[in-house]
């Protein structure tokens, strides 16, 4: 019962301080263009994902296919299913660049290298205790089983082909039986399977849905932005947002290049939140943000993740 109230005056509490805008008072700014603007598949806020295995063997495909879940439910990305090679991804990305056509290219490019590392079993033998009154009781033997996995989920920005994020995870699993039993297999891919779970956070956290800016507005010296990013694609009002810009890297001794994303301001989602856009209240920021730069959940503290 006092939980129930802490929780409503704390409701109301953020409610009532929460940051309220009105577009009327706000006046549009020309800004100027990032170096480097959203496509419509940006845009879209979906992005296309292939997976590959480091060996090609029985575990990492399971591991493959438990990625690929995962992922799946997260409701914002696409995974492609084509057998392919990472060459003929980066060439087919290429081609559509190219052309200015969508060839259903990979987005991002995730190597997953997941295999089992230690699988243990053992027998515990049956326990006995006295009570107070001298009654004695039988804990039965039973057989433990349990291994433990962990390597790296690598994520690749397909162009340019850059390793974007490096992920490692581990994970066990343990099961006991009666009687002793032959399931090694199922203990082991039930522990790749549970080391693919620990990453999800992470994994979700990078694939954050981005909501592109494409207008600026100005009050004395508060800033709002009008983003891509809306209901649809999991946009609160009131969550926290970090704001980030793309950045071209010459790199030294060579031709090519990279792109860096840097993180130049946070902000918090007003309370106007619309199915396919969102006006942000920018907080902090250490540069002039640009049409074209954008927006991503931290999601370092949700309010809402109390409920």
């Amino acid at each position: 019962m006092y939980k129930i109230i802490i929780t409503s005056i704390a409701v109301i509490f953020f409610l009532g301080c929460a940051p309220k805008i009105n577009l009327n008072e706000y006046h549009p700014i020309i800004a100027p263009k990032a170096a480097i603007l959203p496509t419509k598949r940006d845009i879209n806020n979906k992005p296309y994902i292939i997976i590959f295995t480091k060996n090609r063997n029985f575990y990492e495909e399971k591991a493959k296919e438990d990625l690929a879940n995962l992922l799946i439910n997260s409701k914002y990305i696409n995974i492609l299913t084509r057998k392919s090679n990472i060459i003929n991804e980066i060439k087919l990305a290429e081609n559509a660049k190219a052309t200015n056509s969508d060839l259903n290219q990979a987005n991002f490019i995730i190597i997953e290298d997941i295999t089992p590392k230690t699988y243990n079993e053992k027998y515990i033998p049956p326990k006995y205790y006295k009570d107070k009154k001298g009654h004695t009781y039988k804990i039965p033997g039973y057989y433990l089983y349990k291994s433990c996995s962990n390597g790296y989920i690598n994520i690749y920005n397909v162009l340019p082909y850059q390793l974007l994020k490096s992920i490692y995870t581990t994970g066990c699993f343990s099961t006991t039986t009666s009687h002793y039993q032959h399931i090694k297999n199922y203990v082991i891919l039930n522990g790749i399977s549970q080391s693919i779970d620990n990453a999800k956070y992470q994994l979700y956290k990078f694939f954050t849905p981005k909501g592109y800016i494409f207008e600026i507005r100005k009050k004395d010296n508060n800033i709002i932005l009008h983003t891509t990013l809306g209901r649809k694609n999991g946009a609160k009002k009131y969550e926290k947002v970090d704001i980030y810009t793309k950045k071209i890297i010459n790199m030294p001794f060579s031709n090519k290049k990279i792109i860096e994303n840097i993180k130049i301001g946070n902000g918090i989602i007003s309370n106007i939140v619309n199915k396919n856009d969102c006006w942000v209240i920018v907080k902090k920021t250490i540069q002039p943000i640009k049409i074209g730069d954008y927006i991503k959940m931290n999601y370092k503290f949700s309010f809402w993740n109390i409920f």
